[in-house]
Formats: C-alpha cells, sequence, structure tokens
C-alpha cells in the first residue's frame, strides 16, 4: 500500500504540472496577437505595442522603448522573442500588438477637364451663408505632411509636428497630406476661389507620421493623435490605408475613443473604392 501510495503522489503532482503549464500557455497565447507570434517565429526583433492593464506599470528594464503614451495606459517598442515572452508573463500586460504599417498613395494629377471641387460636392456653399465656415476649428491633418507654402494654405498651418524616424522634416514629401489639407481647408487663392476646401476658416496642425515612401507605423499615429489633443485639435483627419479600427487593431482603436471622449472628431478612411 505505501509503495503504491508513494507512486501516486509523483503522478497527481506531474498532472498538476501539466494543468499549470497548459493554462499559462493559454495565457500567454491570448496575451499576444496573432501577428505578434507569426513574427515570433524569426529570430528578429518585433515592433509592438504593448496595452497594460488599468493602474499597472509593469517592469520595462531593458526593453527598447520608443513611446510612452498617456492617452492609452501601453507603450510601443522593439522586442525580441524572449521579451515578448516576458511581457506575457507580466499580470500587469493586457495585451501585446503588432506595430502595424499604414500607407498613403501619391495623388495622381487630373488629366484635362474640371477636378472635382469637394465643396461643391456637398454643397458647402449652404453652410458658409450660415456663417459656418470652420473659423475657430483647429483640425489635424494626420498623414504625409503639409506643403505650407502652396496658396491655399498659406497662413493655415498652426502647429506642426514630424513623427517619422529617420527623416527630420515636416514637409510633405508624399502629397497626400497637402490634398487632404485643402480639401479640409484650402483657401482657394489658387483657383481665383473656385476651388475652396469646405471649410476654408479651419486652421490646421500638421501631423507628419507618413514617410517619403509613403508608409508609416500605427505607433506613430498613436503620438500623433495625443500630440493633436495636446494642442486643442477638434477635428482628426487620419485619411490613412491600412487602418481599420475595430477588434483588428485595438491599440489605435483605444486612442481613437480617447481622442473622442475627449471632445474630438475622429474621421478615418473607410478606403476609395465607393
Amino acid at each position: 500500500m505505501r509503495r503504491e501510495h508513494l507512486a501516486f503522489v509523483p503522478l497527481s503532482v506531474l498532472a498538476a504540472a501539466l494543468l499549470l503549464s497548459v493554462q499559462f500557455a493559454h495565457t500567454e497565447s491570448v496575451k499576444i496577437d496573432p501577428a505578434v507570434e507569426r513574427m515570433m517565429s524569426s529570430d528578429e526583433p518585433v515592433p509592438v505595442i504593448v496595452i497594460f492593464r488599468d493602474g499597472c506599470s509593469p517592469d520595462l528594464d531593458g526593453i527598447d522603448v520608443r513611446y510612452r503614451y498617456h492617452l492609452i495606459n501601453g507603450i510601443s517598442a522593439v522586442c525580441d522573442r524572449a521579451e515578448i515572452k516576458r511581457l506575457a508573463e507580466d499580470d500587469g500586460v493586457e495585451g501585446i500588438y503588432l506595430d502595424g504599417d499604414v500607407s498613403v498613395t501619391a495623388p495622381i494629377p487630373s488629366q484635362g477637364g474640371d477636378s472635382i471641387c469637394p465643396s461643391e460636392m456637398v454643397d458647402a456653399e449652404r453652410v458658409w451663408a450660415e456663417g459656418i465656415n470652420g473659423s475657430g476649428v483647429i483640425v489635424a491633418i494626420i498623414d504625409s505632411g503639409i506643403d505650407k507654402n502652396h496658396p491655399d494654405l498659406l497662413g493655415k498651418v498652426i502647429g506642426e509636428k514630424n513623427f517619422v524616424e529617420g527623416e527630420d522634416t515636416t514637409e510633405d514629401l508624399v502629397g497626400h497630406g497637402t490634398l487632404c489639407a485643402g480639401i479640409i481647408a484650402g483657401s482657394g487663392m489658387a483657383s481665383g476661389g473656385r476651388y475652396r476646401g469646405i471649410a476654408p476658416g479651419a486652421r490646421l496642425l500638421n501631423v507628419r507620421v507618413i514617410g517619403s515612401d509613403g508608409n508609416g507605423k500605427v505607433s506613430d499615429i498613436i503620438a500623433g493623435i495625443e500630440w493633436s489633443l495636446d494642442n486643442n485639435a477638434r477635428v482628426l483627419s487620419l485619411s490613412l490605408a491600412g487602418l481599420n479600427l475595430g477588434e483588428t487593431n485595438p491599440p489605435v482603436t483605444m486612442a481613437a475613443d480617447k481622442a473622442m471622449d475627449a471632445g474630438a472628431v475622429v474621421c478615418v478612411a473607410a478606403g476609395n473604392n465607393g
């Protein structure tokens, strides 16, 4: 009896250990987004956004942190496989997500004929006649930059910040941000008033998150949203491909939700396919 009893104890301990290991592995996999897990199969560091639980501030010793956010409780960082696993083990970490890519496409010049005038498309003159033209409103163009020397945008930009790593400029090297700025607040000066923006009285923040190659990172967008709110933006323009708000991109969705809670209007592109 004694030998049977002694043999039974190690087996029960082994079973308990196996159960705990399964539970831990499940917890870890739940915290690590599948997109991050796929990139962990290589030895290359992974750009991630780590979200902390409310009131928690996990140990970040040795972590290559890019941003410490105040709008959301989290950071962006570049981590190797071991660091990601260590973060996933921390009870203060809620989730680890890939710092994904976003992009814009350079505008295509019109080929003859009349160009589209957005203010006419939405019949903006009807509200202009009521004295509503964007005056007193600050709009953050979170995009590829703004050409401040464009005749339609002279004097419109009241603040600017570059978030693109490795490119020390706020100039628009793609053209997309300038196009969006013109649609929103262009004066129409270059066309004798023909092509005015929908809110020509608005002022602009130039928030550059897209590099000269037309690409950007979600981490920079979140930082750009924070900076925009800190500088009194009431409207945020995010005309960016690959920025799918909702469950597919929790960190930037959290940031957008927090911006709306703060009273801002967040405008996100839904695509150009109609």
